[in-house]
């Protein structure tokens, strides 16, 4: 149920050829590369401060090399490593309302059976393109055993809330400016990607649900 693309994530941009972003992209990011009002709610794990100011300062070695191809900076204290996804969409979506109602429901009751287990070891992999919508960074168990814990705590929730595909662990970094760019603009970009070495904590603790408003404003539910 983990996808770690292992051999994707080294070469997630095009060499030499434009890149285009995902037409689903325009959902969330405008043109000029504000966040769109889209809503929905999600089961995340928060990061503590120290990682989060870690993360902004990789998020400004992107924004440093081509600030042309990105969206409206992400808040460090929005960033997450999202377990699973539940409902989302435009806000004026027939059924929005029932549908996160339902499913933030199914979630709360699983959440409430894993209070006080031990934290997730994990460690952090690569700054990578995202199908085309946004760059993340890629995070993977330290060990056996939080491999297995994760898998099964996805397992539960998608039992509960199918989306139908593995989870990919990582932490948003930065969504693109939905649009076409040439391959000078994508090389510069493409080499601010890199291998990044953390340890990362994940504490079910910290496992909450929230509801989102847009990409940079979450809250606990």
């Amino acid at each position: 149920m983990l996808n770690l693309l292992k051999e994707y994530i080294p070469h997630s941009l095009p060499e030499g050829r434009e890149f285009e972003t995902n037409p689903n992209l325009t959902a969330k990011v405008d043109p000029e590369g504000r966040l769109l009002p889209f809503r929905g709610n999600t089961v995340v794990f928060l990061l503590e401060p120290p990682v989060q100011r870690a993360l902004q300062e990789l998020q400004e070695s992107l924004y440093a090399a081509a600030p042309e191809m990105l969206a409206q900076r992400l808040r460090p204290e929005s960033f997450h490593m999202t377990l699973h996804d539940l409902a989302n969409g435009r806000p004026d979506s027939p059924g929005l309302a029932d549908w996160m109602a339902q499913a933030g429901g199914r979630a709360r009751e699983i959440l409430a059976r894993w209070t006080g287990e031990t934290p997730l070891q994990m460690r952090t992999t690569w700054l990578f393109n995202m199908v085309n919508t946004s760059i993340v960074l890629g995070l993977a168990p330290a060990d056996p055993e939080s491999g297995r814990r994760l898998e099964e705590m996805y397992g539960e929730l998608e039992e509960a809330v199918r989306l139908g595909y593995p989870l990919t662990p990582h932490i948003t970094m930065a969504y693109f400016r939905p649009g076409r760019y040439s391959p000078e603009q994508v090389g510069r970009l493409a080499a601010a990607l890199r291998p990044v070495e953390r340890e990362i904590l994940l504490s079910p603790a910290q496992l909450v649900l929230q509801t989102f408003e847009d990409m940079n404003h979450y809250e606990n539910s």
